[in-house]
């Protein structure tokens, strides 16, 4: 009888390795674990921020994503996730649910000492003050026993002013109120706006002499100015729910139209201001501005209507007017201004209670009597 040995012998390795293979990785699994569940989060980074600080409604900002992995070991799979208010649209093809807010999951793969940084179009749907708080990194369970999870602060933060109107009902507005302000026939020459040159008579100051024209024509002749009122324009902005069943977009299109009719006025180098009852989602007070008539202040109209909750509850809109008008009586400044300086009030507002249609009223009478607008 002849046994062979090596037959046997390979049958036995065989049968050893089929023991050991398993339990090899079942120890690497171990070993993976033990180092992953202590070491993962050390110099494990994620920042979120927005490449712009402002944008106007509907157009796009850009979300920059980065996650650092500042350690040797690697990191084949992580899960990034954040929650973004919905009115800021992210693209449909990313993994995402929605909800009051969007739960947004990114993956990313980090080798030891990487950085991977994504940049993301964000639409900005609805005008308003966006913040992005806090983003968790999740290691997924094939690593460790259970998912591993680290919370991260976070600050990006995106304003989203209103948009202008370009209806022709809001250009009829605008123009009505420009031209109020800048006309022919009101009491104050403006001395940098010129009109032309007539002859001289008497009552003429011999500052308005134009002394080359009169020495072309050998009369004296005058220039003539334009005229202003001196004028700066203050609207006042209701955002006070209209009725208890009431669509928001009512008082979205009033705080477009303030913005809208600000920034027509700016152009006609109008000084303008702001106040209204709507209240600042950052420090809860009532929105605000100081006159002025250059583009970084219509930046900072758009800026503070942008930053208006309207789930805030507003004080009645005829209180503010009631404070107004009392400020104006009083011979007071309004902030901004110079005391006695020429007003035109702008009320803008879907309301029509009987305290708000009366106190209107009472302001309109105020300011007729005192030849304002």
């Amino acid at each position: 009888m002849i046994i062979d040995l090596s037959l046997q012998m390979t049958q036995e390795g065989n049968k050893m390795l089929l023991i050991w293979i398993p339990v090899s990785v079942l120890a690497m699994y171990f070993v993976l674990n033990m180092v992953y569940g202590k070491l993962w989060k050390n110099g494990l980074r994620a920042e979120l921020r927005f490449e712009e600080r402002d944008v106007e409604e509907g157009d796009v900002a850009t979300l920059v994503e980065t996650v650092t992995n500042d350690k040797l070991l690697p990191l084949p799979v992580i899960k990034l996730s954040f929650k973004m208010d919905r009115s800021l649209v992210i693209d449909e093809d990313r993994n995402a649910t929605v909800s009051d807010k969007t739960n947004v999951m990114e993956f990313f793969g980090l080798s030891g000492h990487e950085e991977v940084t994504r940049r993301q179009p964000v639409r900005a749907a609805k005008r308003g003050y966006y913040l992005i708080s806090e983003a968790g990194i999740a290691l997924p369970d094939f690593f460790t026993e259970g998912v591993r999870y680290l919370g991260t602060s976070q600050a990006a933060s995106l304003l989203v002013c209103p948009r202008m109107l370009d209806d022709d009902v809001t250009l009829d507005i605008s123009r009505q109120i420009v031209g109020e302000i800048v006309s022919r026939n009101r009491l104050y020459q403006d001395v940098f706006s010129f009109r032309g040159i007539r002859e001289y008579t008497n009552g003429d100051p011999l500052s308005a002499i134009n002394w080359k024209a009169s020495a072309r024509t050998g009369d004296y002749m005058v220039n003539i100015r334009d005229y202003t009122c001196g004028q700066h324009i203050r609207f006042l902005l209701d955002l006070e729910p209209p009725s208890i069943r009431y669509s928001e977009e009512r008082l979205e299109q009033g705080i477009r139209l303030a913005y809208t009719l600000a920034g027509r006025c700016i152009q006609a180098q109008i000084p303008v201001s702001l106040a209204s009852n709507g209240r600042d989602v950052i420090t809860g007070r009532e929105v605000a501005t100081s006159s002025g008539s250059s583009e970084r202040h219509l930046g900072a109209i758009g800026e503070a209507l942008a930053r208006v909750s309207l789930s805030a509850k507003p004080r009645p809109f005829s209180d503010l007017i009631r404070e107004e008008r009392m400020t104006l009586e009083a011979g007071a400044a309004i902030p901004g201004t110079d005391a006695g300086q020429n007003i035109a009030l702008c009320l803008i507002s879907s309301g029509q209670t009987d305290a708000l249609l009366a106190e209107a009223d009472a302001l309109a009478r105020f300011c007729a009597g005192q030849g304002g607008g």
